[in-house]
């Protein structure tokens, strides 16, 4: 017999070589589970170890249906016929206290369709019913997988979790969440944990990126993966939400300057973050594109709760002012970034910190991108780069501090979330906002003054 730490040692050198096969099936559980029948049966001579069926539009339109247990059974006996572990999202009513409340299940079956895992949590903040949920599950294949909702990638503190390498999330996000789109945040959020990911916009697979949407891949366990390409999933720019700007410190870029490397530093009261932008050569088109150095310190409402966000990022803007600096606009995509450089300090306290990077590319070289964390005492020193890219939309970096977070029911009892919005009088006089009003009214009056003048000269 083999000593033991020989053992140990092919134990753990076994486990480093354990892969599944996994796929995200695209569907519309309004038609039951017949759109995923055909895909089932195209996929079962794969040896398919687990397969999440994605739901396009089920949803809180379906709520008032009656067919959650019809469901059940069906995906049930799909696991069973094609003997694999099949995940999904479900809406369910349920009767409590005399009143009916709808809850958002993640729901796991097994080979045989047994349920073993249900991760439920209600509609809302203000629902009665007790639930309880069974977050992990391990397989018969030697791996243990965390379930997790969208949302859950910024409702939660999750640094906890640095040690889980496979993930599934699926189930809509709250409203309201247009800081980063939902699919860039599992990016991320696989990127920095460097997890497996199966959620409803395909696998990621860690530093990789987006790996595979609607095809069987083959997944190590232990979430590390030979990469020289960091791919995303392909962005409609029509179908992202805009995002409020109004309290966003945005300044903009110079980017005649940048030709040469530009550096700022730009605050919203006492956080800063630190710029540098590089350039090549710009064309006739790319002179007249703009980007603005975005900067927010403060609360943002998601849904029924109230987040705290820091924010460093450099953002695609139709004109110098802030509230124009949104998504979909064409004339800026002749910009190439030979460097793209931001840093920021943040409290390393009940936090996390995610890298933004919104694009129309669908992938780009892995040594091309870094985003690097720093500790020192109770501050992360977080800094981004992106170097030799074009179409980016947004760029930078993406805080959560947990301390300031509360939701409708203690509103008035939050203190600190209210600090933000308290600004001191001479603060406000000195804010950038007031000063692109007065520049913007001061450009309304200019031309009401022409007009007149064209109108006392024609009079004459």
């Amino acid at each position: 017999m083999l000593p033991m730490h020989v053992q140990t040692l092919i134990k753990a050198c076994n486990d480093n070589e354990v892969k599944y096969k996994a796929a995200v099936l695209p569907g519309n559980l309004r038609n039951g589970v017949k759109d995923y029948l055909a895909q089932m049966k195209e996929i079962s001579n794969q040896n398919v170890d687990i397969v999440l069926l994605s739901s396009e539009i089920y949803g809180k339109a379906d709520c008032t249906s009656d067919n959650y247990d019809e469901l059940v059974r069906d995906i049930s006996l799909l696991a069973n016929r094609f003997n694999v572990y099949v995940a999904t999202h479900l809406y369910q009513r349920l009767q409590c206290q005399g009143s009916v409340e709808v809850v958002k299940n993640n729901i796991v079956f097994d080979r045989k369709g047994a349920i073993v895992a249900v991760y439920t949590k209600p509609l809302n903040n203000y629902a009665t019913c007790n639930v309880t949920s069974q977050k992990t599950f391990t397989t018969d294949f030697g791996v243990e997988f965390l379930i997790l909702m969208e949302e859950d990638l910024l409702l939660k503190d999750l640094e906890n979790l640095k040690n889980t390498k496979n993930v599934i999330v699926t189930g809509g996000s709250a409203d309201n969440v247009v800081y980063i789109k939902g699919n860039q945040l599992i990016s991320s959020w696989a990127y920095i944990s460097d997890a497996n990911v199966l959620s409803d916009d395909g696998i990621y697979i860690g530093k990789a990126g987006l790996k595979s949407k609607g095809r069987v891949m083959e997944i190590n366990k232990n979430g590390k993966d030979k990469h020289i390409t960091l791919s995303f999933n392909p962005i409609d720019i029509r179908d992202i939400p805009l995002e409020d700007t109004n309290e966003y410190i945005i300044r903009p870029l110079d980017l005649e300057a940048s030709v040469s490397g530009y550096q700022d530093i730009v605050c919203d009261g006492s956080f800063c973050c630190q710029f540098y932008i590089k350039t090549r050569s710009l064309g006739a088109k790319a002179t007249e594109a703009h980007y603005g150095l975005s900067v927010y310190s403060g609360v943002r409402r998601m849904g029924g709760q109230y987040i705290g966000v820091d924010s460093c990022k450099l953002v695609v803007c139709a004109a110098l002012y802030k509230r124009t600096c949104v998504l979909g606009l064409e004339s800026n995509m002749d910009v190439i970034f030979e460097k793209i450089s931001i840093k920021g300090n943040f409290t390393a306290h009940h936090s996390s910190q995610f890298p933004v990077i919104l694009t129309t590319q669908t992938s780009m070289s892995s040594d091309s991108f870094s985003f690097v964390k720093k500790l020192t005492k109770d501050i992360e020193e977080v800094s981004t780069e992106l170097l030799n890219v074009k179409n980016i939309l947004k760029f930078g970096i993406l805080s959560r501090d947990f301390t300031r977070d509360y939701d409708d029911d203690n509103f008035n009892s939050n203190k600190t979330a209210k600090v933000h919005y308290a600004n001191d009088f001479y603060e406000y006089i000195l804010n950038e906002d007031l000063f692109e009003f007065f520049d913007y009214l001061w450009i309304k009056i200019r031309i009401l003054i022409l007009i007149v003048s064209i109108y006392i000269l024609e009079m004459m």
